[in-house]
C-alpha cells in the first residue's frame, strides 16, 4: 500500500482547516455579540437599581431634614407658650437659641399675631424679602386640635422670594390664659440649600449625578448651577436645542410629578461639561413631605400638599462600555487563538526567514569589523614603511641639500653674476627650502607621539583659530560663521595636537575656496563625545580622492605634500577619536569626534 506523504496531506487539508476556523470565528463573534447585548441589559438594570437606592437615600435625607426642622419648630412653640406673658415684648430672646440654624437650613424665624402681623422675627443677613403668603392664623386651628395632638405642622409650597427659593412651615400657638389660638410661629426654609445638602457628594458610577425638582418642575438642585431655580421643561431646550427631550419630559410629567418611583432611560443633549447627545440611565423616587414629624405608629400620616422628586442619572456607556470592554477582550483572545491556528505554518516560515536575516546581519557586521581592522592594519603597515623610508631619506638627502643651499646662497651674493643667473639661483634656493619642509613634515608624521592631555575648553581653541586666520579670511573674501555650543564642558585632550588638527583642516577649507565663500566652525556635544565641524562652500572632494583622503602623500594640490590630513587623522586616532567626511558639489564638512575623558583616563 502506497503511503501518502504528510506534507501533501497538510497542503490538501489546510484550506478546509482555514474555512472551518473562519466559520468558527464568525459563530463565536455572533454569540459574543448576543451575549454582550444580554449582559449589557442585565447590568444596566442592576446599575439602575443601585441608582434607585441612591435616590431613596437622598429622599430619606431630605425627609429627615424636614422632620428635624418640624421637631425644632414644635419645641420652639413649647418655649413660646410657656414664656409668652413674661417676655412677649422681647421675642428675639426666645429665638436666639435657634439662630444657629441660620444661615443654612433656615432663612427666617417669625412670630405672627392672630391677625397675621409680625410681632417678632430673626432673619439671615443674606436674605431680604417682602411679605410671604402665609395662611391666616384661624385656618391653622386644625393643626392644634387634630388627631395627632400637638405634633402636626403646616407645610406650604416651594416659592421664589427675595432671590431665594423658600419653603415655609408653621404651627399655631395658644394663649394658655385665654385658652385660644393667639398666633403662629413660622420657619422659612432655604429649599435649595436643603436640597444641595441632601445630595452633596453623591456620584453614580464614574460621572453620574443626582438632581431634584419640586412639585412644579423647578430644579432645586442640579450638577449645572444654571439649571437651579429654573423650569425643567424650559431649561433643557436652552442648553442644547438641537435634539428632542420628549421622552424625559413625558417621564417627568407622568412619573416624577405624580410621586411615582421607577427606572428608565432617556436621551439628553449633554453630560456634565460635554455638549453631546448622550443616552442616560435614570432612577427616580418621590420626596414626600408630611405634616406629622413623628410618623411611627401614626394611623394617618397627613401628607403635605408639597412634594419633591429626586432622580439619579448616569451615561449608558459607563455600563455598556464596561461590558463591551470585557467582550472585546474575550473576542480578541479568540481571534488571536484562531490566527495562531490558521497561520502556525506561516509562523515557522517567518521564524526561519527572520533567523536567516539575523545571521546575515551578524555576518555583515563581523565582515565590516574585519574590514575596518584590515584598513587599520594596512594603515599601520604603511606608516611603518613611510617611517623607515623617511629615516633613510632624511639621512641621505638632508645634508646634501643643506650644502647645495649654502653654496647657492654664496653665489647669489657674488657681484659678477648677472640678473638671469641670480634668478636661477633664487629658484634653486626656494626649491631646496621646499624640500627641507617636506623632510620636516615627514619627520613629524613618522615620529611617535603620545598626547599630553590636560583639561581645556574646545570653544576657546576654535575662537583662537578664527582670530589667527582672520587676515587670511579677509584676503580671500571668506565669510566666517561660528556656532559654538554654550554648555560644552572642559575635558582632557592635548591642546597643541588638536590645535594642529584644526589648523590643517581650516587651512584646507580656505584653500578649497580660492574665489571666496563661507566657512562655518561649529561645536556640539553628542552623548559622550564632542563634535567639531568645519564646513566650507567649495566644490567638494572628488570620489577617488575621498577614498584615500587620510593616506600619506595623497593630495590634489599642486604644491601639497599629502601629509596634512594624514597627520591630523593620526593625531585624532591617538585621542581615540575619529574624523568624518561629508562632501558634495556644494561644499565639504570635516567633523572631528573627540571622546569626553575623565582625569583617570589621562
Amino acid at each position: 500500500m502506497k503511503k501518502i506523504p504528510i506534507p501533501f496531506l497538510v497542503r490538501k487539508t489546510l484550506p478546509l482547516v482555514y474555512t472551518l476556523a473562519v466559520l468558527l470565528t464568525i459563530l463565536i463573534v455572533f454569540v459574543g455579540y448576543s451575549t454582550w447585548r444580554q449582559i449589557s441589559q442585565v447590568l444596566s438594570d442592576q446599575f439602575n437599581q443601585q441608582q434607585l437606592i441612591l435616590a431613596r437615600k437622598i429622599s430619606d435625607h431630605v425627609q429627615n431634614q424636614m422632620t428635624h426642622l418640624q421637631i425644632t419648630l414644635l419645641g420652639l412653640r413649647q418655649i413660646w407658650e410657656k414664656e409668652l406673658f413674661d417676655i412677649v415684648l422681647q421675642p428675639e430672646r426666645i429665638f436666639s437659641p435657634f439662630q444657629n440654624l441660620m444661615p443654612g437650613d433656615l432663612l427666617a424665624i417669625m412670630a405672627l399675631d392672630r391677625d397675621g402681623r409680625v410681632i417678632g422675627q430673626v432673619r439671615s443677613p443674606e436674605w431680604t424679602a417682602g411679605s410671604i403668603p402665609l395662611p391666616l392664623t384661624p385656618t391653622l386651628i386644625p393643626y392644634r386640635e387634630s388627631e395627632s395632638g400637638d405634633h402636626r405642622v403646616w407645610v406650604g409650597r416651594t416659592m421664589a422670594q427675595g432671590g431665594k427659593w423658600v419653603l415655609p412651615m408653621a404651627v399655631p400657638f395658644e394663649n394658655k390664659r385665654q385658652d385660644q389660638i393667639a398666633g403662629a410661629l413660622v420657619f422659612i426654609i432655604d429649599a435649595i440649600h436643603m436640597a444641595k445638602k441632601a445630595d452633596e457628594g453623591v456620584i453614580s458610577g464614574k460621572s453620574g449625578y443626582p438632581w431634584i425638582i419640586n412639585s412644579n418642575g423647578i430644579f432645586m438642585d442640579h450638577f449645572d448651577p444654571e439649571f437651579v431655580g429654573r423650569n425643567i421643561f424650559v431649561v433643557r431646550g436652552l442648553k442644547n436645542p438641537r435634539i428632542s427631550y420628549k421622552k424625559i419630559d413625558d417621564l417627568t410629567r407622568n412619573e416624577l410629578l405624580k410621586k411615582k418611583e421607577g427606572t428608565s432611560t432617556y436621551v439628553t443633549g449633554w453630560h456634565r461639561e460635554l455638549i453631546k447627545v448622550t443616552d442616560k440611565l435614570v432612577a427616580y423616587t418621590p420626596i414626600p413631605f408630611y405634616e406629622t414629624p413623628d410618623r411611627k405608629g401614626q394611623k394617618r400620616l397627613g401628607p403635605a400638599a408639597e412634594f419633591w422628586s429626586v432622580a439619579v442619572v448616569a451615561p449608558v456607556k459607563e455600563v455598556s462600555g464596561l461590558v463591551r470592554s470585557l467582550i472585546m477582550d474575550q473576542a480578541f483572545l479568540i481571534v488571536i487563538f484562531q490566527l495562531i491556528v490558521i497561520f502556525s505554518t506561516g509562523l515557522f516560515v517567518f521564524i526561519s526567514n527572520r533567523w536567516s536575516r539575523y545571521l546575515k546581519i551578524e555576518v555583515d557586521n563581523k565582515t565590516e569589523e574585519l574590514r575596518r581592522s584590515q584598513e587599520k592594519l594596512v594603515h599601520s603597515e604603511r606608516l611603518a614603511a613611510v617611517g623607515s623610508m623617511a629615516g633613510h631619506v632624511s639621512h641621505e638627502i638632508k645634508n646634501p641639500l643643506m650644502a647645495i643651499g649654502g653654496l647657492a646662497g654664496q653665489l647669489k651674493r657674488s657681484p659678477q653674476l648677472g640678473e638671469k643667473e641670480k634668478a636661477k639661483l633664487e629658484i634653486i634656493t626656494s626649491e631646496i627650502a621646499r624640500l627641507e619642509k617636506i623632510l620636516i613634515d615627514v619627520r613629524d608624521f613618522t615620529r611617535p607621539t603620545i598626547p599630553k592631555k590636560s583639561k581645556a575648553q574646545i570653544n576657546d581653541m576654535v575662537r583662537d583659530q578664527v582670530h589667527l586666520f582672520n587676515p587670511l579670511f579677509t584676503e580671500q573674501h571668506i565669510e566666517v560663521k561660528t556656532e559654538l555650543a554654550p554648555s560644552l564642558p572642559e575635558f582632557n585632550f592635548d591642546p597643541e595636537q588638536i590645535k594642529q588638527v584644526l589648523l590643517n583642516l581650516t587651512k584646507n577649507a580656505v584653500e578649497a575656496m580660492p574665489e571666496g565663500g563661507s566657512l562655518t566652525l561649529a561645536t556640539e556635544r553628542d552623548q559622550d563625545s564632542v563634535l567639531i565641524r568645519i564646513t566650507d562652500t567649495g566644490p567638494g572632494i572628488e570620489p577617488e580622492i575621498k577614498e584615500n583622503l587620510f593616506r600619506p602623500f595623497i593630495t590634489n594640490k599642486k604644491k601639497g605634500t599629502g601629509l596634512g590630513l594624514a597627520v591630523s587623522y593620526k593625531l585624532i586616532q591617538d585621542h581615540n577619536g575619529d574624523i568624518r567626511v561629508e562632501t558634495s558639489p556644494r561644499g565639504t564638512t570635516m567633523t572631528v569626534v573627540l571622546p569626553l575623558e575623565n582625569e583617570s583616563d589621562i
